[in-house]
């Protein structure tokens, strides 16, 4: 925004007149699909602008002006299933429907998967991963290296959550299969990690852009640890899976210290919970049940269920009726100790800091 005001001919002029709108894609969507008659935001949304005060809940006009941005032509911000207009989609559609369920892509996946209440917690995976847990009406501020976000805004009332995002999780894979050649499909994961050495304690470290949470290294380069004469083409591709569920146990270990609760259930989705010897792994080595929901797409879900229940469609056990497989912990205490162990030894090789 601040880019275009210097260096867009009119912009700045504009901006003083009050004749631009600043916002995000979900503003400027609902700008469109309303025909120019409402500009809204959610708060989900207005929180990732690093514009926006997630405490006192408005544009900060302290940051804004570092931008030399004027908070009135940012987004009014409502509540994430409050009445963002109609639409009929210029035309398409016979008469207009509402717009009532507006929320960002994470945090659509925390309400499509009905974490509602303080300590429950998704993770979705994807090229990285996002993992978010609710901590309720009151923030949380973290000291174990997670961040503190606005979860959503509901009949009035907001929640947070802490939050963890990681670089490479699903990019792991790809990068076995495009670069290293290892296997042609993501599908030859499961069997391979499967069949390799079970007992060794070979870790890949993917820090191929830094570290992200909770580590927050930049610097941090990537490495496999723990190499021996039986590390092969199978057991590299099993360091590989397991490298995702090792980053995501950082992340909710990191979480249950900040928010004081003990993650006894893991709601997650994304295409790798297919895997079955990685949401398996997940569940051993976090030490929590993890739940693998028939459907994907809950970032698209989040919204659509959050409309349906502002207008009264359904109610709350829209979310208890989906179909989900249940993952328990199945590895010994001691050997879990000894391998997440061998992986913060692993991490720590890596680290610049």
């Amino acid at each position: 925004i601040a880019w275009i005001l210097e260096n867009v001919d009119g912009a700045k002029e504009k901006a003083d007149r009050g004749e631009i709108c600043h916002g995000t894609i979900d503003s400027w969507l609902v700008f469109k699909l309303t025909g120019g008659k409402f500009y809204k935001t959610d708060y989900s949304n207005a929180s990732r602008t690093q514009l926006f005060n997630i405490f006192d809940l408005k544009w900060d006009k302290e940051i804004c002006g570092l931008f030399g941005i004027d908070p009135k032509n940012m987004a009014e911000v409502c509540d994430s299933d409050s009445d963002f207009g109609e639409t009929d989609f210029e035309g398409v559609l016979p008469h207009t429907v509402p717009i009532h369920g507006v929320l960002g892509d994470s945090h659509g996946s925390l309400f499509g998967q009905g974490c509602l209440e303080p300590g429950m917690t998704k993770a979705t995976y994807g090229t990285g991963s996002s993992i978010m847990m609710n901590v309720g009406e009151t923030p949380v501020l973290s000291t174990h290296g997670v961040v503190t976000s606005l979860a959503w805004g509901m009949e009035g009332k907001v929640n947070y959550v802490l939050e963890g995002n990681l670089n490479y999780t699903g990019a792991v894979i790809t990068w076995l299969k495009e670069d290293l050649k290892l296997i042609q499909s993501p599908v030859e994961t499961e069997a391979l990690a499967e069949k390799a050495v079970q007992d060794d304690f070979l870790y890949l470290v993917p820090a191929f852009s830094g570290l992200g949470a909770p580590y927050w290294d930049s610097r941090a380069t990537a490495s496999i640890v723990g190499m021996n004469r039986t590390t092969k083409r199978a057991e590299i591709v099993r360091a590989g899976v397991e490298c995702i569920a090792y980053q995501i146990t950082d992340i909710i270990k990191a979480m249950s210290q900040d928010a004081g609760v003990k993650v006894g259930e893991l709601r997650v989705d994304g295409g790798p919970t297919k895997n079955k010897y990685l949401m398996q792994f997940q569940s051993n080595i976090a030490d929590t049940i993890v739940q693998v929901p028939d459907s994907e797409e809950f970032s698209g879900i989040g919204p659509a269920y959050a409309a349906g229940l502002a207008l009264g469609i359904w109610d709350e056990t829209i979310f208890e009726n989906m179909n989900r497989v249940k993952y328990e912990p199945q590895m010994k205490k001691a050997l879990r100790k000894e391998k997440y162990e061998g992986w913060k030894a692993a991490v720590k090789t890596v680290l610049t800091k």
